[in-house]
């Protein structure tokens, strides 16, 4: 009975170890966070083995579960990594007088993280991220702090500031309504902050319900809302449906869909919402200005749609990934050029405050991008990679090629080009065309 227990042990943990990418604590909680498996005493296999039998009785609680031996643990781990970036541009632009050559460093930051399980129905765990940089010195950035903890196996609560991924877009997503930062298209893969938030998951059958109270400014109660959403599966597809309410912000409801079409991945979203608090620039004959800036009452409804693939050859010597997705921006002009042909307008807007460069993000109606990137290809630790993003409102946009050498451990050099193009003023061309190479370096590691 022993050696049966020990040897079912050990599968168990080597099951837990085999499973690169995943959690225990991602079935338990829904969190995003991967947490390393814990570490059992082991014993000493050689009182069992050498001592007076070779096997012995043991009395079993016919009540166990097994998963909590390996979810417990009476240490504290910690861990994080480090990154240092340097960048070195050069402008290739034939009138540009300064900033032709601009070096320096882009980011300097460690992450910190602290994770606690000292039972399996209790988790407490905080990252932190420590960034220094040269005109505002050091700073210390709360990224996430929270605790699990779970009623019958059957309802999962997770309170604190944590991310809450909604969406499944790439370059955009306009689902992502609750977290405080939105995704950079040059950096998909980068952790948005989430809000102060108490989040009650309930698994049913394959599906999923979840609520969130939203606690952003508890005191003021101004900004305290609530939030549910319901994950099911519908014909091979992942299918979510929720919504957001709170007081005196915008309201939204949405539904986000992702799966596969033959060998390609496809995602869509789609939202409405109202009572949006983004102030617009519209003509106002009433003003001296001939334009008036203020919010609007209108209802308004965004969509997007992509798709990935990935390809490697049969003797595995090539990989070619690549993505591509279309955004409709409902918070968008219909016509940009309200912007980008009154500039002075726009300039004493934000300058009384009237208006903030937030505002005038995502000012298109129709955006479109693609990537397309093929690791270490041939097997030289050499990646190029290439990404395009426009605006097809206002006719700017960016297009970036790269090519990085990623065969010096915790070390990347990368040599790359950039294209800014559209008419002065346009949202990704605010002095017209621009041209530049770029020569930077990453340091980075885990530990």
């Amino acid at each position: 009975m022993l050696r049966c227990y020990f040897f079912t042990l050990l599968t168990l943990l080597g099951a837990v170890y085999a499973q690169e990418g995943e959690s225990l604590d991602d079935s338990l909680f829904g969190g995003d966070e991967v947490v390393e498996a814990q570490e059992e005493e082991s014993g000493d296999a050689n009182d069992s083995l050498f001592g007076d039998s070779f096997f012995s009785d043991v009395e079993e609680d016919a009540g166990a579960n097994p998963a909590d031996d390996l979810l417990t643990s009476d240490r504290v781990t910690l861990g994080g990594d480090f990154r240092v970036a340097a960048d070195i541009n050069l402008g290739l632009n034939p009138a540009e007088d300064e900033d032709a050559f601009l070096s320096g460093l882009e980011e300097l930051r460690t992450r910190l993280y602290l994770d606690a399980r000292p039972d399996a129905d209790f988790r407490a765990f905080v990252k932190t991220d420590l960034s220094y940089e040269t005109e505002d010195g050091l700073s210390l950035d709360l990224r996430e702090a929270f605790a699990d903890i779970d009623i019958s196996n059957q309802v999962f609560i997770r309170g604190g500031k944590q991310t809450v991924n909604w969406g499944v877009g790439l370059f955009f997503s306009p689902a992502n309504l609750i977290n405080l930062e939105t995704i950079d298209p040059e950096d998909t893969d980068a952790e948005l902050a989430g809000p102060v938030s108490v989040k009650a998951q309930v698994p049913v059958g394959t599906s999923n319900a979840t609520g969130y109270l939203l606690l952003d400014d508890i005191d003021s109660g101004a900004d305290i809302g609530v939030a549910a959403r319901y994950e099911f599966l519908l014909e091979g597809f992942e299918v979510t449906v929720g919504g957001v309410l709170r007081n005196e912000r915008p309201w939204a409801v949405m539904a986000t869909a992702t799966g596969s079409v033959e060998d390609v991945t496809v995602f869509g979203e789609v939202v409405l919402e109202g009572n949006v608090d983004k102030i617009f620039v519209t003509e106002d004959p009433n003003s001296p200005s001939g334009y008036s800036a203020a919010a609007s009452d209108d209802v308004y409804v965004s969509a997007t749609f992509g798709a990935r693939y990935s390809y490697t050859t049969e003797d595995d010597l090539y990989t070619v990934s690549g993505a591509a997705q279309y955004y409709f921006n409902g918070l968008g002009y219909a016509d940009p050029s309200v912007l980008t042909d009154n500039p002075a307008v726009v300039g004493g807007f934000i300058a009384n405050g009237d208006l903030s460069f937030n505002d005038l993000r995502e000012r298109s109606q129709h955006y479109l991008a693609a990537n397309v990137t093929s690791p270490d290809i041939a097997g030289s630790d050499f990646t190029p990679s290439a990404l395009w993003l426009g605006s097809l409102g206002d006719g700017s946009g960016f297009a970036t090629a790269e090519l990085s050498y990623t065969g010096i451990d915790n070390f990347t050099p990368s040599v790359g080009y950039r294209l800014n193009y559209g008419p002065d003023g346009a949202e990704y061309s605010p002095l017209g065309t621009r041209h530049s190479l770029r020569l930077g370096f990453v340091l980075e590691g885990a530990f």
